[in-house]
């Protein structure tokens, strides 16, 4: 049996209580910026064992069952008007119902997946698509999508979105499935979407210790450089300074602290009194001697180290990079000022584009993005936007020279300058991190090596003479305005050295063999030794400490990543999955596999953590593993995807909404049907279904289900259509797509000719894109007429059957032929072709299109009566002739 979250939580290091509760307590459980650094601070003082500066809450039931994740439903109420996306018309509104099926329609190149691209955006998806404005217009601002939702019973928010900000998070409730999704459903693992909030709560645990773990292991490798540098040399062996020094490794069991460190550099007087009494009377002993060599030997091979990391880090391939790249920033940075003349030449201040205006732009920038994830690419520019400096709306004029300078800073000549600027900044910051040693520090620590004869001394001031030059090099280097020093020729000089270590160890092996040993003369060369060591500590003490502060801090960073591991966080959330949930998904996919007719491939469900996240996937269980997409059809992956996809958000109780787009793609006519019935069962379980659809089977399949269900499943019909007069995307609203009947189709086309009874000007580009709608709208309506009337619906469109019985009904004449005929040429000539020169008739006026629509009215009401006729006529075939009575 798993233990339920209280018990395993009451394991749990504090801190971890702590994150639970915040978890608990967060709208949709997801902790703010300020409850994420709290944690984090929780978590080192944990790592270092010490008390935290924040006061810790351990999360207890009333937090379960009063937690405040938003889990009240969210309902999507409306997308658009939309501004430069995806060339959408402006002005348009697709609004949704909150309860039943909103189903929307549009053809191919419409602009119906403009606004389904907005929702995966919005919403829970497992792709979510890049949204672009008018590729086809440069000239386009930035993009805008007004949204409206409700959560619960609270009043409808109504916001004006930014696709460069995070959506609003209530809406990730709802979730998306369109073709890109399916792939994924298909050959992918998925996270499961719903979760009880015990595991939902663990799972937030979970990836926030994994934003944590990439923190302090990025933090780590930060220190790694430092660490692998090696300590100051040149101490006696088994000294309390060499002791000392050992320990300041991260695996030590116990490091010197930073005041056991500076006490042992600090001789009282009375110890510098007797340093200089034992130098005195050990001047020539032999014993000294040789350890005075010895440290000088230790000294010299870290010199010679550093002498050569020096020569690789300053060299002159090093100063040619830098002299190239800051070339190529003035270059670049030229450029950008006359790209910056030519943009701003018009302003009514100068040096807009100069360096000073780029920091004041990035400021404001930095502004915008704080507290947000994603930082944003260009500052708000619409008219009405506050602006980010003096924080006022924004005036068409203000709008419009904001947006220049949005477009100047994300221009191909500002692009290369940053590029520059960044490549010149990250050489010059390797330079920076270059060291060279404090020439006091060498000078005292090779003194008594240079007392030794004037040849060493000698050698001693070419290398003080020699790391000075490299510290001129590196000035130089990072000074843009300095011609670099050349850097220093060390091959002579670390020869020299480089022979000196063989030369002082064999000076010191005889040194020692000469000496003579008593207990006392022993014991006075031990504490010179251990006297000469702390001196030389005192002088390498700020880089002994700084080694200490490291040690320490990547002791800590280790101990944080313990305590952020996810092995357990993902073994509690398999085995409570495995209680609360997975018998239940596979329980679900099972149905939903049946539901769409797939029962003749043997399918596995398969359960996961990862990274403290619940996983599941669907394969094909087969004697090889295989991919479904290299076994099933175009179809029975479609309809696999769904089932997945129904069968995970199946699991929450709220019955958060659900869009769909095009989801019958490669389907046959059965599994459209079985599609468009479960689709209408979400509906009436009260689950908000808004489906995008370009497949009229499919579209009348749904309004038929949803007939059958009545009251239990209301369903509002919109057409997402492309006009030649608005362009792409405009919403009708209450409608359906040009298939509408007859009647209706009439009504509809009289209404726009009254609408155009208002125009006196026939000749402009407007009122030749009315004419042509209207017109092709006409002609697709005489097409409806020979279905629908002439044909009365023997043979529909979209509908599988044949209705034979209709067939009584039906006569065509020469006369309904001839009206027919010159109907539709008239019809196409306004319309569907290009008129030729020597044809250019006039535009037809309101009044023309009336009378041509009222042909089409005559004849359907003339036909109308004929039929009634001709049907009463042949219903007497239909019954056998009477007999006649004598």
């Amino acid at each position: 049996m798993a233990k339920d979250l209280m018990s395993w939580a009451a394991e749990q290091p504090d801190w971890v209580k702590d994150s639970l509760r915040r978890i608990a307590v967060a709208t949709d459980y997801s902790v703010e910026q300020v409850d994420a650094d709290c944690i984090l601070d929780n978590v080192r003082a944990a790592a270092r064992a010490s008390s935290s500066a924040h006061t810790l809450s351990a999360i207890d039931a009333s937090h379960l069952g009063n937690g405040s994740g938003e889990t009240r439903r969210t309902v999507l109420a409306q997308l658009g008007p939309v501004q430069n996306v995806d060339r959408l018309a402006c002005g348009q509104k697709l609004r949704m119902a909150a309860v039943g099926i909103t189903l929307v329609y549009g053809e191919n190149g419409s602009g119906k997946s403009g606004y389904t691209r907005i929702a995966k955006r919005l919403c829970r998806s497992l792709t979510a698509d890049q949204l672009r404005g008018n590729v086809f217009d440069a000239s386009g601002g930035p993009m805008r999508v007004q949204v409206r939702y409700q959560v619960g019973d609270d009043a409808v928010t109504d916001i004006e979105w930014d696709p460069g900000t995070p959506a609003p998070p209530q809406l990730r409730q709802i979730s998306v499935f369109d073709s890109h999704n399916a792939r994924l459903y298909v050959d992918s693992e998925n996270r499961i979407a719903y979760l009880p909030r015990e595991l939902a709560i663990l799972e937030h645990h979970g990836e926030l210790c994994q934003r944590m773990a990439a923190r302090f292991s990025a933090d780590e490798k930060v220190l790694v450089p430092r660490l692998r540098g090696p300590l100051p040399a040149g101490y006696t062996p088994g000294s309390a300074v060499s002791l000392m020094l050992a320990k300041l490794d991260p695996k030590a069991p116990l490091l010197p602290s930073a005041d056991d460190l500076r006490n042992l550099s600090e001789l009282s007087d009375v110890e510098l009194t007797e340093l200089a009494r034992l130098e005195a009377e050990l001047a020539a002993d032999p014993v000294a001697l040789a350890a005075t060599r010895r440290r000088a030997a230790a000294v010299l091979k870290r010199v010679c180290d550093v002498l050569g990391s020096l020569r690789d880090a300053l060299s002159e391939t090093v100063g040619d990079t830098i002299a190239s790249a800051l070339r190529e920033l003035v270059q670049a940075v030229e450029a950008e000022r006359i790209a910056a003349s030519a943009s701003f030449a018009d302003e009514p201040v100068a040096n807009v584009g100069s360096t000073a205006w780029r920091i004041l732009f990035e400021a404001a920038r930095d502004f915008a993005a704080a507290g947000a994830e994603l930082t944003p690419e260009r500052l708000p520019d619409a008219t009405g936007d506050f602006c980010l400096l003096c924080l006022e709306p924004l005036t068409p004029p203000g709008a419009a020279r904001l947006a220049r300078f949005n477009d100047f800073v994300s221009g191909e000549a500002t692009k290369r300058a940053d590029g520059a600027r960044n490549a010149l900044k990250a050489l010059l910051a390797q330079v920076e991190q270059v060291k060279v040693p404090e020439l006091a520090v060498v000078e005292e620590s090779l003194a008594g090596y240079g007392q030794l004869d004037a040849t060493r001394a000698a050698t001693v001031a070419e290398i003080i003479k020699i790391l000075g030059e490299f510290e001129l090099r590196r000035s130089t280097l990072l000074d843009e305005r300095a011609n670099p020093a050349p850097t220093p020729d060390v091959a002579a000089l670390t020869s020299t050295v480089t022979a000196e270590f063989a030369r002082l160890e064999e000076e010191a092996a005889l040194l020692q063999r000469s000496a003579a040993h008593t207990e006392a003369l022993d014991s006075m060369r031990v504490r010179l030794a251990e006297l000469k060591d702390r001196v030389k500590l005192a002088n390498d003490l700020e880089t002994v400490l700084q080694r200490l502060g490291d040690v320490v801090e990547q002791r800590s960073l280790i101990g944080c990543q313990a305590q952020v591991a996810t092995r357990s966080i993902s073994t509690q959330i398999t085995a409570l999955r495995k209680q609360l949930v997975t018998e239940e998904l596979e329980r679900r996919i099972a149905e939903e596999i049946g539901s769409l007719d797939l029962t003749h491939l043997p399918f596995k469900v398969s359960d996961s953590s990862s990274g403290g996240k619940s996983l599941f996937s669907v394969g094909l269980q087969g004697a090889s593993t295989v991919k479904n997409n290299q076994v099933l059809s175009e179809g029975e992956q479609r309809a696999l995807a769904l089932a997945c996809f129904l069968a995970e958000i199946g699991g929450d109780d709220a019955r958060y909404g659900i869009i769909v787009d095009d989801p019958v793609s490669s389907l046959d006519h059965l599994r459209i049907r079985k599609v468009a019935q479960r689709l209408v069962a979400e509906a009436k379980k009260g689950r908000q279904v808004i489906i995008f659809t370009h497949n009229l089977v499919f579209f009348n399949e749904v309004v038929s289900e949803a007939a059958r269900a009545g009251d239990a499943a209301p369903l509002i019909k919109t057409v997402v259509a492309k006009t030649q007069s608005e362009g792409f995307g405009v919403i009708r609203e209450n409608s359906e797509p040009w298939v509408a009947d007859l009647n209706a189709r009439i009504e509809t086309l009289r209404n726009r000719a009254k609408e155009l009874k208002s125009v006196t000007d026939f000749d402009t580009d407007q009122y030749r894109r009315q004419t042509k709608d209207f017109y092709s709208d006409l002609r697709e309506s005489w097409e409806r007429a020979v279905e629908e009337v002439v044909l009365a619906k023997t043979v529909v469109r979209f509908v599988p059957d044949v209705m034979t019985g209709r067939l009584k009904e039906v006569t065509v004449t020469d006369e309904d032929y001839r009206t027919i005929f010159f109907a539709m040429k008239r019809a196409s000539e306004r319309s569907g072709h290009d008129m030729s020169a020597g044809r250019d008739i006039p535009q037809p006026s309101p009044d023309d299109m009336e009378t041509d629509l009222k042909v089409l009215d005559d004849f359907k009401i003339e036909l109308g009566k004929r039929r009634k006729a001709t049907s009463a006529t042949r219903s007497a075939l239909e019954n056998p002739v009477g007999a006649p009575l004598l």
